[in-house]
């Protein structure tokens, strides 16, 4: 479970420490970080008179997507992060939400997120955001940064496996589970990285006071990366649905292959099967063997010359 801690930034870069009882808003803007779950966490959200209930609500959410919302005090905002957690997916993203106004960020979240540990380390080398605009830039891109390697690892899987297919003569050379698993990765980012762009282009389009200039341009640009790599995930999500059909039409063919052999093999032996059927109904057996002593042999040359012509108008039709 997460400890929850309080930092004073003090607009020079530098920030300060403190317990949470003195969390109130002061000269920069005070950054207060809790566990939701926390009994005395939620007691504090729950007692701050002057938090909407939309915003104790949200803040307060166990499940939560990414959104905006810009009210009257200050900016409401869920996002999701990559889960760096050991043992844990990549795409089981952590959400955090923020509670921002020009002199007070709360965020509350669940699991350990990597972004929020650095820019704790940020404070602790005075190297803290200077407001609240530049704390959300900063937040925004540090979640974009830690994406990367996923988003990479998505795009050389799916190369890897269209490499994989055209090389292979196999009829299956990628396992199926793989291939779904990586489908259900990409989908599961593609879920949260959508409304977590529309999200931003809230953020960037509502002209809040307190986000000036240079934070809007970074989140501009923070903007832009989410779209690359939304880009990313849409074509690595068209490649797999190709290698899929291709992998589909691959096993077909090979099928209707195996069908046809055998149709060819049941044509030749069909009417070999007949004739010695119809022969073999007779009581005094075949048709003159009483005179002549060789007719079983000239009947079985027979039936082998039919089955070898049968063969070898079947090669010249391609039918195997």
């Amino acid at each position: 479970m997460l400890d929850f801690y309080t930092w004073h930034m003090q607009g020079d870069g530098r920030a300060t420490l403190l317990p949470l009882s003195d969390a109130s808003p002061c000269a920069g803007p005070i950054w207060v970080h809790l566990n939701y779950t926390n009994p005395d966490a939620r007691e504090w959200i729950l007692n701050q008179a002057d938090l909407d209930p939309t915003v104790q609500e949200t803040l307060l959410a166990e499940a939560t997507r990414p959104r905006a919302l810009v009210l009257e005090q200050g900016l409401l905002l869920t996002l999701r992060g990559i889960n760096h957690n050991p043992g844990q997916e990549p795409d089981d993203m952590i959400g955090i939400r923020l509670w921002v106004t020009p002199r007070l960020i709360i965020t509350t979240q669940l699991r350990a997120l990597r972004a929020v540990k650095v820019l704790q380390r940020d404070m602790e080398i005075n190297n803290a955001p200077k407001d609240s605009g530049q704390f959300v830039a900063r937040l925004i891109e540090l979640l974009n940064d830690h994406m990367l390697d996923t988003i990479d690892e998505v795009d050389e899987l799916t190369d890897n496996f269209e490499k994989t297919m055209l090389q292979s003569r196999s009829v299956e050379p990628i396992p199926d589970r793989e291939l779904a698993d990586l489908r259900s990765t990409i989908l599961t980012l593609r879920r949260y990285l959508g409304p977590q762009r529309d999200a931003l282009l809230s953020v960037i389009s509502s002209r809040l006071s307190w986000l000036r200039k240079p934070a809007q341009q970074r989140l501009r640009e923070a903007e832009n990366r989410l779209t690359r790599y939304l880009e990313v995930l849409d074509a690595s999500r068209d490649q797999l649905r190709i290698i899929q059909e291709q992998l589909q039409t691959r096993s077909n063919n090979e099928l209707n292959k195996q069908l046809t052999f055998l149709t060819a093999l049941s044509a030749i032996f069909l009417p070999l099967t007949f004739i010695t059927g119809l022969f073999g109904v007779n009581l005094d057996g075949i048709p003159g063997n009483q005179n002549h002593p060789f007719a079983f042999w000239i009947f079985s040359g027979g039936l082998f010359a039919l089955g070898i012509g049968l063969i070898y108008l079947f090669r010249r039709a391609r039918l195997f």
